[in-house]
């Protein structure tokens, strides 16, 4: 099977780790950190990052097919982030 056939079957699965969150909950085993919102520098990294992912993935050949959005809070983000 060539790489072109191959990568037509693919699907990728998105996970966006957004550490941040109200409190650090005594269960959660995830790196986070207790604040009041998102910071607008890791939303800027985080945007450069999945640039980065789209120039090495050929996502017309292999779409994303789940986006995962944890690892904190992300419902602390706001509609414009």
């Amino acid at each position: 099977m060539t790489m072109s056939k191959a990568s037509s079957k693919i699907k990728l699965g998105l996970y966006l780790h957004i550490p941040y969150c109200l409190k650090k909950c005594d269960y959660c085993a995830f790196t986070s950190y207790p604040g009041k919102g998102v910071p607008h520098q890791y939303l800027s990294a985080l945007k450069k990052e999945i640039n980065r992912a789209s120039e090495v993935f050929d996502l017309k050949n292999c779409p994303v097919d789940t986006i995962y959005f944890g690892g904190g809070t992300p419902s602390l983000m706001t509609p414009d982030d």
